[in-house]
């Protein structure tokens, strides 16, 4: 389909820049109807060049037919896609028909997302880490403080990019719905999974005996999963600044979870901290900065 035709389908004209277009439709061949397919017989992912071009959705009809069109810039879809923060994205680049993709931009993510490996399992695998370590913490002072549900609910979370680590592990790009892709696995976080929804113990000791299973796993995964950022480390002689990292292309979606990794690595003697006299930006005292 030439990119006329979804111009005519949409009622919407696009650009002539643009790098690429898939249509997902109300018919089509998808696991399970993606929830921007909801009241609208198909939507239009529009890929475009510019990093910074903000995510644009516009609802358009011709004749008897309904589209949600989707307007993102290129960095901005594969960021989503590792980070796994839109899973609606996912399902549109990989379970769509392409009908547009004159430099074959789709093709080549698509094929990258289905070998799943090198740069981006490291990717995936770092980022999927840093949240896990972040949900747990929380979960871990919720419960301290007595706030049971709160501590529930930040655990699942945790089990969930757990779950998303397991997948990767075994060569496999973590698909959306996630526990039934590792319930085929019969991995230990589908146990634990069970454990925290229908066990028959109190709420607390459930969330209680999930927390030390989660613990375990953050200490066993925490070096083979932090392969991204070390690579980052040691691609300088000059130690990072928390800052500097977290404007690395890599690391910038992760401003919540990076000072902890850091502060966890730092503890576990795998990466060191250094300090130096602050400059007149940062104020009094010394500044840290990491490296290997």
């Amino acid at each position: 389909m030439e990119l006329s035709n979804v111009t005519l389908l949409s009622g919407e004209t696009f650009d002539e820049n643009v790098l690429g277009a898939v249509v997902l439709r109300q018919n089509g061949d998808i696991p399970f109807q993606s929830a921007l397919l909801q009241d609208f017989d198909m939507v239009v992912l529009v890929l475009h060049e510019e990093q910074d071009r903000e995510h644009i959705v516009r609802h358009t009809i011709a004749g008897d037919q309904r589209t949600q069109s989707v307007h993102i810039g290129l960095f901005a879809l594969e960021q989503a896609v590792m980070a796994g923060d839109n899973n609606e994205l996912l399902i549109s680049l990989m379970r769509g028909e392409v009908i547009w993709d004159p430099k074959g931009i789709l093709e080549e993510m698509r094929r990258e997302i289905l070998q799943f490996e090198g740069p981006i399992k490291e990717r995936v695998a770092f980022m999927e880490f840093a949240r896990f370590l972040h949900m747990y913490v929380k979960s871990k002072r919720y419960i301290e403080a007595g706030f049971i549900m709160d501590a529930y609910n930040c655990v699942l979370i945790a089990l969930y990019h757990w779950a998303r680590i397991e997948v990767s592990e075994v060569g496999a790009f973590p698909e959306p719905a996630i526990w039934e892709q590792v319930k085929s696995m019969n991995t230990s976080v589908h146990k634990l999974y069970e454990e925290l929804t229908v066990s028959t113990e109190t709420l607390e000791q459930r969330v209680e005996l999930v927390l030390l299973a989660c613990e375990f796993g953050i200490m066993s995964k925490m070096t083979d999963c932090c392969l991204l950022l070390f690579n980052i480390l040691n691609s300088r002689k000059e130690a990072w600044s928390i800052k500097e990292l977290l404007q690395h292309s890599g690391l910038s979606q992760l401003e919540s979870e990076l000072p902890l990794v850091l502060r966890k690595l730092v503890s576990r003697s795998l990466i060191r901290e250094i300090t130096s006299w602050a400059d007149v930006h940062e104020g009094e005292g010394h500044a840290i900065r990491y490296t290997l």
